[in-house]
């Protein structure tokens, strides 16, 4: 199924929006900062793979045309139109009625609560509009911010595992019936 609606992810600071040609500076300069690919094990983004990346979610429809409640959109600033990371409902495995939450915020708006405050509105998306029976997260065993977030949106530690050579935490919520 193709919505062909914007989502309704907005918090009082925070909103989502489709991806603009006008955002490939702002989603580089986020994405080649070393400091947000700290736990990630992948290099910092080079304008190339930026492009790409962004052609990718215009290719998928990803941001404007939601299939099946994925999607990967920017994250704005509502007070100032201002282009401060990237948010997503990604698919996980096999099975459609699970979603993996996905965000990356710019390190100069780190400690502000920004993630847990677009987490919690990315959950509601997910089960209200999106109707996914279970959303999981994961992040390094390292990381002790994304962890910590994972537990204040309601997400349970399910345990840790190793994947593709890395050390990963495991965070799941499933959808109250």
């Amino acid at each position: 199924m193709i919505l062909e609606v914007t989502p309704s992810i907005r918090t009082q600071r925070l909103y989502v929006r489709p991806w603009h040609e006008g955002d490939m500076p702002s989603l580089h300069r986020i994405m080649s900062n070393q400091s947000v690919h700290t736990y990630t094990d992948e290099p910092p983004w080079t304008e190339e793979k930026a492009r790409a990346v962004l052609d990718w979610c215009y290719a998928n429809k990803m941001g404007w045309k939601w299939k099946g409640g994925f999607f990967n959109c920017p994250l704005l600033l509502a007070e100032c139109d201002t282009l401060i990371g990237r948010v997503g409902l990604n698919p996980y495995g096999e099975n459609d009625g699970i979603a993996e939450i996905e965000w990356t915020i710019c390190e100069e708006h780190w400690r502000q609560g920004y993630a847990t405050e677009i987490g919690k509105a990315i959950l509601e998306y997910g089960f209200q509009e999106g109707g996914f029976a279970s959303i999981v997260g994961f992040t390094s065993t390292r990381n002790m911010s994304a962890r910590q977030v994972m537990k204040k949106i309601g997400m349970e530690h399910i345990g840790d595992r190793e994947q593709n050579n890395r050390k990963l935490s495991f965070f799941q919520i499933k959808r109250e019936p």
